[in-house]
């Protein structure tokens, strides 16, 4: 009768909370193989980080974007895309290099693929922002939708504020970091998206070269 009383019972909290008893070895701290990864992470965050920093140390701010981007290469566009990904101040970002190359006479093609390389790089700052909890924007309203999206379709959403010309990226690549979304697929669906973008600001650069060039170059 008392075991039949007993089991009637619902558990109380404090039962419930000794079920799932943390197993012993998280007081002796992460596991071999919790380390080896978060290594690897760390690493990789540290070369994107110490990539960007260098190219903006050895690469001069132009005083004319519009010139900068006629003698820019592909190897600028590229530079351009890294560094506007990073920072949104800089005056050429990276889908605009990527145009205007392109209207000055640089193969689209290339121009996308450099650009597209480039600005996944760029976004590893707001990934690495995001992985050590540096900003602290999971109060905003926009930012906790985006990190839902990142929740049930990680891939997809970074494919798709990567491919869209957005104010939202920022808020992806940290959602991105914070919830410990795989840096190798972070990378590969931004530079997907990102490769798409470009091409298409190639494009359009290449398609409107005559009303561009003689825009820009009336203004010099």
């Amino acid at each position: 009768m008392c075991r039949h009383g007993v089991d009637d019972h619902p558990p109380s909290p404090m039962d419930v909370e000794r079920v799932p008893d943390a197993p012993a070895t998280d007081n002796a701290g992460p596991t071999p193989g919790a380390r080896r990864k978060q290594l690897v992470y760390l690493l990789i965050l540290t070369l994107g980080v110490g990539s960007i920093v260098l190219v903006m140390v050895l690469v001069k701010r132009p005083s004319s974007p519009v010139e900068y981007a006629k003698t820019i290469g592909y190897g600028g566009v590229f530079l351009m895309a890294v560094i506007g990904s990073f920072s949104p101040v800089w005056p050429l970002p990276g889908s605009w290099a990527a145009g205007l190359a392109a209207a000055f006479g640089l193969n689209p093609l290339f121009v996308g693929l450099a650009a597209g390389l480039g600005e996944p790089i760029g976004e590893l700052s707001g990934y690495a922002a995001g992985y050590g909890g540096q900003i602290a924007i999971n109060k905003w309203k926009r930012y906790a939708q985006i990190e839902g999206w990142m929740r049930r379709h990680g891939g997809i959403t970074i494919f798709v504020v990567s491919a869209i010309p957005n104010f939202f990226i920022k808020l992806a690549t940290i959602a991105a970091g914070a919830l410990r979304y795989p840096i190798w697929r972070f990378f590969l669906f931004c530079w997907a998206g990102k490769t798409i973008k470009s091409l298409g600001f190639a494009l359009v650069g290449m398609a409107a070269s005559d009303w561009l060039v003689g825009i820009f170059e009336g203004r010099l």
